[in-house]
Protein backbone atom coordinates (compact mmCIF):
# COMPACT_ATOMS: atom_id res chain seq x y z
CA UNK A 1 0.00 0.00 0.00
CA UNK A 2 1.29 3.08 -1.11
CA UNK A 3 1.49 6.31 1.78
CA UNK A 4 -0.78 8.36 -0.37
CA UNK A 5 -3.54 5.52 -0.20
CA UNK A 6 -2.96 4.99 3.59
CA UNK A 7 -3.10 8.47 4.06
CA UNK A 8 -6.63 8.75 2.28
CA UNK A 9 -7.78 5.55 3.98
CA UNK A 10 -6.61 7.20 7.53
CA UNK A 11 -8.64 10.55 6.73
CA UNK A 12 -12.03 8.28 5.21
CA UNK A 13 -11.31 6.40 8.42
CA UNK A 14 -11.51 9.32 10.83
CA UNK A 15 -14.19 11.11 9.26
CA UNK A 16 -16.66 8.32 9.05
CA UNK A 17 -15.51 7.85 12.72
CA UNK A 18 -16.58 11.30 13.30
CA UNK A 19 -19.58 11.39 11.88
CA UNK A 20 -20.65 8.29 13.84
CA UNK A 21 -20.28 9.65 17.21
CA UNK A 22 -21.69 13.15 16.14
CA UNK A 23 -24.75 10.89 15.18
CA UNK A 24 -24.82 9.48 18.34
CA UNK A 25 -24.50 13.02 20.49
CA UNK A 26 -28.03 13.79 18.38
CA UNK A 27 -30.39 12.15 20.77
CA UNK A 28 -28.12 14.24 24.17
CA UNK A 29 -27.97 17.69 21.32
CA UNK A 30 -31.75 17.56 21.07
CA UNK A 31 -32.46 16.68 24.84
CA UNK A 32 -30.61 20.34 25.65
CA UNK A 33 -32.25 22.02 22.72
CA UNK A 34 -35.68 20.80 23.91
CA UNK A 35 -34.75 22.15 27.60
CA UNK A 36 -33.63 25.28 26.07
CA UNK A 37 -36.15 26.10 23.61
CA UNK A 38 -39.25 24.65 25.06
CA UNK A 39 -40.44 23.52 20.80
CA UNK A 40 -39.81 20.26 19.46
CA UNK A 41 -39.18 21.80 15.41
CA UNK A 42 -36.70 24.25 17.05
CA UNK A 43 -34.69 21.95 18.73
CA UNK A 44 -34.95 19.75 15.76
CA UNK A 45 -33.40 23.09 13.39
CA UNK A 46 -30.82 24.03 16.34
CA UNK A 47 -29.64 20.36 17.04
CA UNK A 48 -29.36 19.92 12.51
CA UNK A 49 -27.91 23.20 12.62
CA UNK A 50 -25.11 22.56 14.89
CA UNK A 51 -24.22 19.20 13.55
CA UNK A 52 -23.90 21.06 10.19
CA UNK A 53 -21.40 23.09 12.02
CA UNK A 54 -19.74 20.77 13.84
CA UNK A 55 -19.03 18.85 10.11
CA UNK A 56 -17.88 21.84 8.57
CA UNK A 57 -15.69 22.87 11.32
CA UNK A 58 -14.23 19.48 12.63
CA UNK A 59 -10.49 19.68 11.87
CA UNK A 60 -11.01 22.82 14.64
CA UNK A 61 -11.48 20.00 17.44
CA UNK A 62 -8.30 19.39 18.76
CA UNK A 63 -8.85 17.03 21.53
CA UNK A 64 -11.48 14.05 20.19
CA UNK A 65 -12.06 13.13 24.12
CA UNK A 66 -13.79 16.69 24.69
CA UNK A 67 -15.95 16.21 21.31
CA UNK A 68 -18.97 16.07 23.02
CA UNK A 69 -18.02 19.54 24.99
CA UNK A 70 -17.45 21.05 21.55
CA UNK A 71 -20.43 20.26 19.54
CA UNK A 72 -22.25 21.26 22.97
CA UNK A 73 -20.51 24.72 22.76
CA UNK A 74 -21.83 24.88 19.42
CA UNK A 75 -25.64 24.34 20.18
CA UNK A 76 -25.61 26.87 22.99
CA UNK A 77 -23.86 29.09 20.75
CA UNK A 78 -26.17 28.69 18.02
CA UNK A 79 -29.16 28.74 20.82
CA UNK A 80 -27.46 32.55 21.70
CA UNK A 81 -27.80 33.59 17.98
CA UNK A 82 -31.36 32.50 17.65
CA UNK A 83 -32.19 33.98 20.94
CA UNK A 84 -30.69 37.76 20.02
CA UNK A 85 -32.34 37.33 16.48
CA UNK A 86 -35.77 36.53 17.37
CA UNK A 87 -38.59 36.71 19.39
CA UNK A 88 -39.26 33.67 21.52
CA UNK A 89 -42.63 32.26 22.03
CA UNK A 90 -43.53 30.71 25.64
CA UNK A 91 -45.19 27.24 24.06
CA UNK A 92 -45.17 24.16 26.11
CA UNK A 93 -47.47 22.05 24.49
CA UNK A 94 -44.72 19.93 22.22
CA UNK A 95 -43.58 18.73 25.52
CA UNK A 96 -43.28 13.96 24.75
CA UNK A 97 -43.45 11.65 27.33
CA UNK A 98 -39.86 10.10 26.32
CA UNK A 99 -38.91 7.87 28.69
CA UNK A 100 -40.22 4.25 28.74
CA UNK A 101 -42.08 2.37 31.29
CA UNK A 102 -40.84 -0.20 33.28
CA UNK A 103 -43.30 -3.43 33.53
CA UNK A 104 -42.55 -4.66 36.72
CA UNK A 105 -43.18 -0.95 38.41
CA UNK A 106 -47.21 -0.74 39.51
CA UNK A 107 -49.57 1.34 37.96
CA UNK A 108 -49.56 3.87 40.70
CA UNK A 109 -45.59 4.39 40.55
CA UNK A 110 -45.64 5.02 37.07
CA UNK A 111 -48.02 7.58 37.41
CA UNK A 112 -46.21 9.42 40.35
CA UNK A 113 -43.31 9.09 38.50
CA UNK A 114 -44.58 10.68 35.43
CA UNK A 115 -45.87 13.19 37.38
CA UNK A 116 -42.88 14.38 39.68
CA UNK A 117 -41.07 13.99 35.61
CA UNK A 118 -43.30 16.52 34.20
CA UNK A 119 -43.63 18.95 37.31
CA UNK A 120 -39.66 19.00 37.51
CA UNK A 121 -39.81 19.63 33.40
CA UNK A 122 -42.46 22.12 33.54
CA UNK A 123 -40.51 24.10 36.44
CA UNK A 124 -36.86 24.02 34.46
CA UNK A 125 -38.94 25.50 31.67
CA UNK A 126 -40.25 28.38 33.42
CA UNK A 127 -36.70 29.35 34.86
CA UNK A 128 -35.31 32.32 33.42
CA UNK A 129 -33.32 31.90 30.11
CA UNK A 130 -30.14 31.60 31.59
CA UNK A 131 -30.66 30.23 34.64
CA UNK A 132 -32.33 26.91 32.81
CA UNK A 133 -28.83 26.85 30.40
CA UNK A 134 -26.56 26.91 33.18
CA UNK A 135 -29.00 24.66 35.06
CA UNK A 136 -29.48 22.26 32.19
CA UNK A 137 -25.45 22.03 31.69
CA UNK A 138 -24.65 21.29 35.32
CA UNK A 139 -27.42 19.93 36.82
CA UNK A 140 -28.15 17.28 33.71
CA UNK A 141 -25.48 17.13 31.58
CA UNK A 142 -22.87 17.32 34.49
CA UNK A 143 -20.49 19.73 32.87
CA UNK A 144 -18.46 21.34 35.25
CA UNK A 145 -18.64 25.13 35.97
CA UNK A 146 -15.03 25.74 34.06
CA UNK A 147 -16.70 23.61 31.49
CA UNK A 148 -20.00 25.58 31.29
CA UNK A 149 -18.19 29.10 31.80
CA UNK A 150 -15.96 28.44 28.45
CA UNK A 151 -19.16 27.29 26.57
CA UNK A 152 -20.77 30.17 27.55
CA UNK A 153 -18.17 32.69 27.31
CA UNK A 154 -18.97 33.82 31.00
CA UNK A 155 -16.82 34.52 34.13
CA UNK A 156 -17.33 31.21 36.19
CA UNK A 157 -18.51 33.23 39.10
CA UNK A 158 -21.91 34.24 36.99
CA UNK A 159 -21.94 30.90 36.17
CA UNK A 160 -21.83 29.78 40.15
CA UNK A 161 -24.27 32.83 40.62
CA UNK A 162 -27.08 31.90 38.07
CA UNK A 163 -26.59 27.79 39.22
CA UNK A 164 -27.22 29.45 42.52
CA UNK A 165 -30.37 31.39 41.53
CA UNK A 166 -31.32 28.68 39.19
CA UNK A 167 -31.66 25.94 41.91
CA UNK A 168 -33.38 28.17 44.24
CA UNK A 169 -35.88 29.41 42.15
CA UNK A 170 -36.66 25.73 40.99
CA UNK A 171 -36.63 24.55 44.35
CA UNK A 172 -39.77 27.33 45.20
CA UNK A 173 -41.63 26.18 41.68
CA UNK A 174 -41.09 22.67 42.49
CA UNK A 175 -42.46 23.32 46.10
CA UNK A 176 -45.78 25.36 44.76
CA UNK A 177 -46.34 22.87 42.60
CA UNK A 178 -46.31 20.03 45.07
CA UNK A 179 -48.23 22.00 47.28
CA UNK A 180 -51.03 22.92 44.59
CA UNK A 181 -51.09 19.34 43.17
CA UNK A 182 -52.07 18.03 46.90
CA UNK A 183 -54.37 20.48 47.43
CA UNK A 184 -55.85 18.98 44.23
CA UNK A 185 -55.90 15.69 44.98
CA UNK A 186 -57.12 16.22 48.48
CA UNK A 187 -60.36 17.94 46.96
CA UNK A 188 -61.06 15.29 44.18
CA UNK A 189 -60.64 12.37 46.66
CA UNK A 190 -63.90 11.24 47.61
CA UNK A 191 -64.33 10.21 51.38
CA UNK A 192 -66.53 7.22 51.78
CA UNK A 193 -68.02 6.24 54.86
CA UNK A 194 -69.26 3.14 56.54
CA UNK A 195 -73.21 2.78 56.60
CA UNK A 196 -74.18 0.62 59.55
Amino acid sequence: MSPSSFLSGAFLFGRLTFNHRLEQLRPRLYRLAFSWCKESYLAEDLVQETMIRALQKQTQLRDEELMDRWVIRILANQWMDYIRSHVRDENIDDVEQTLSIDEQQSPECVHCRDEMIERVRNAVMRLPEMQRIVVTLVDLEEFSYKEVATTLDLPIGTIMSRLSRGRQTLRKLLIETKNAATEERSKSECHLRRVV
